[in-house]
């Protein structure tokens, strides 16, 4: 059994707030969704859920979705092999296309007739590889193509010996309810089949983002609840196409935990004040409106003193009436310097948070590898990028 995390210990030394990784868990996280895939699925990590993560992963035998240069930059800082990335993005340059074609990725995706001929005009280079392609398929949204328009790109890359197009990328939303699923993928294999049949293309994969839902405010410890994926393999596992299924919230949401101290302790016999030296700039939790949602929390006492719990607002430090992080959550005697631990933080709170907002710094982000703690970025200040 691991040993207890000395929070305390930590927050003396790093200071507050901070995120606290776990380089085990993402690993662990990965295996466990991987034996519950069916043999027709792969897994490709959404890095845009917490980048943090991706150094951790590398190596695993899986994808990575790259929604960015600057995500595509990371990949390249920590050595990741590009035959393991799928370069995303609604908004692609001409020269993020022909940046990710020299790197030889794995994949790029083609959200629009513009993405289609960037790549095109990067296929003219010197360097000419096969090049795998993925076309997406809008969902009634600004992402991907109409039917019409993808026919017309698939149409001008059958033309072109250099690109490979490996199948079509089907994304809707997160949190999706397993109706809603259901109803997506006989669609999208019915789609798949009729261009299969239209335009000749054999061994068509769907890369599809199932959004599988994580329930942060469920009083079960949910990181070991894996029944809302068992479920969507089984809807796959028989099918004629083969699957990448990208996962990010699902993936990276118990792989950390957000650490903020008690700053102040006030109130009247109305409403009790909790503040902390965080907020809503650093805990971002998928459906929770204005704190009346309560996350699983644990409360560090500096005192050990032990009274009647009494419900408290959990106030950020931000100016303004919207930093609500709890409402009414029971507490027993907080005390300033006492600490809050926040879990399942771990799914984009650490990069999507409104960070320069008040100028207050960036929070620490640790991790721990088997009891081993680093640090991957200290408390970093943001004002001056604010003058």
């Amino acid at each position: 059994m691991p040993a207890k995390t000395d929070y305390a210990k930590l927050a003396s030394e790093y200071g507050t707030p901070f995120y606290f990784l776990s380089k085990t868990e993402a690993k662990n996280r990965v295996r466990e969704i991987k034996k519950r895939f069916p043999k027709n699925a792969k897994l490709c990590y959404a890095i845009k859920a917490n980048a943090f993560l991706t150094a951790f992963l590398k190596d695993e035998d899986i994808l990575f979705e790259v929604c960015s240069p600057g995500e595509l930059s990371i990949c390249e800082k920590i050595g990741m092999n590009p035959n393991k990335i799928v370069f995303s993005g609604v908004v692609k340059t001409l020269e993020d296309v022909k940046r990710a074609y020299a790197l030889k990725v794995n994949t790029i995706t083609l959200e629009s007739k513009a993405h289609c001929e960037y790549l095109l005009e990067a296929a003219k280079s010197e360097s000419q590889h096969k090049q795998q392609v993925i076309l997406r398929l809008s969902g009634g949204n600004q992402f991907g193509m109409s039917e019409k328009d993808l026919a017309e790109c698939i149409s001008k890359i059958k033309k072109a010996p250099s690109i490979k197009i490996r199948g079509i990328h089907f994304f809707t939303g997160t949190q999706k309810k397993f109706k809603t699923i259901s109803e997506e993928i006989p669609y999208i294999e019915d789609y798949c089949t009729h261009l299969k049949s239209d335009f000749g293309l054999e061994n068509l994969e769907i890369e599809y983002g199932a959004g599988l839902p994580y329930d942060y405010f469920s009083n079960q410890d949910e990181k070991h609840n894996f029944s809302a994926l068992e479920e969507f393999s089984k809807l796959i596992e028989n099918s004629t196409f083969s699957y990448v299924i990208e996962l990010g919230r699902y993936i990276a949401s118990p792989c950390a935990k957000y650490v903020t101290k008690i700053i102040d302790v006030k109130g009247d016999e109305k409403n009790k004040y909790c503040l902390i030296d965080g907020g809503i700039n650093h805990i971002n939790y998928f459906g929770q409106m204005m704190g009346m949602k309560v996350p699983k929390i644990e409360h560090i006492s500096q005192i050990n003193a032990f009274s009647d719990a009494e419900n408290y607002t959990i106030a950020g430090s931000l100016c303004t009436t919207a930093d609500i992080v709890i409402r009414k959550i029971p507490l027993s005697a907080p005390t300033i310097e006492d600490l809050l631990v926040f879990n399942d933080i771990g799914a984009y709170s650490i990069t999507e948070g409104i960070y320069l907002f008040l100028s207050h710094p960036l929070p620490a982000v640790l991790c721990d590898d088997n009891g081993e703690v680093s640090v991957l970025r200290k408390i970093t200040e943001t004002y001056t990028l604010n003058i």
